[in-house]
């Protein structure tokens, strides 16, 4: 029976270590996506001067970029833009700070052609930034959190038996 619990703790313990780097692995990617997308639109408006609904209604940019672009051409539907952008921000799985980055865009997004390319570039600057960032500390952190999880698991196993 002790050979049971000990099988299921570290079960759980390579359960929560998949939890974990999952959700980061998700953040890198929504990062990667929403950067890509942010660069696309300010192309989009600079190039063939696409009204802005347009290019957010169009498809492709990724699972995480198209999901938060139908949140903001919905709110746009329903009649409030600056807002509906900063809802569909706090939807995306990113940190906070990355958040107010893309919310921060709600303000710029109502002005002239230079304001809001200046805006897009200079978000997805900051997004590409975090993203680097990220991508940097992805190997310590795999270690780090694959150590510390089965670590203790290992550690509850032992007291366990």
């Amino acid at each position: 029976m002790k050979l049971l619990g000990a099988a299921l703790i570290l079960c759980g313990a390579a359960l929560q270590c998949h939890a974990l780097l999952g959700a980061r692995k998700q953040e890198r990617a929504a990062l990667r996506e929403l950067s890509a997308a942010l660069e696309g639109l300010e192309r989009g408006i600079r190039t063939s001067l696409t009204p802005l609904p347009r290019l957010l209604g169009q498809r492709g940019a990724g699972k995480y970029a198209d999901a938060f672009f139908s949140d903001v051409l919905a709110r746009l539907e329903d009649g409030t833009p600056p807002d509906g952008w900063r809802e569909a921000a706090a939807r995306t799985p990113l940190a906070e700070r990355e958040q107010a980055v893309l919310s921060g865009l709600a303000d710029a997004l109502g002005g002239e052609e230079d304001t809001v390319l200046r805006a897009l570039r200079t978000a997805a600057q900051a997004l590409r930034g975090t993203l680097s960032e990220r991508e940097r500390q992805s190997a310590r952190d795999t270690r780090l959190v694959t150590t510390l999880c089965f670590s203790l698991s290992l550690l509850v196993t032992i007291l366990l038996i």
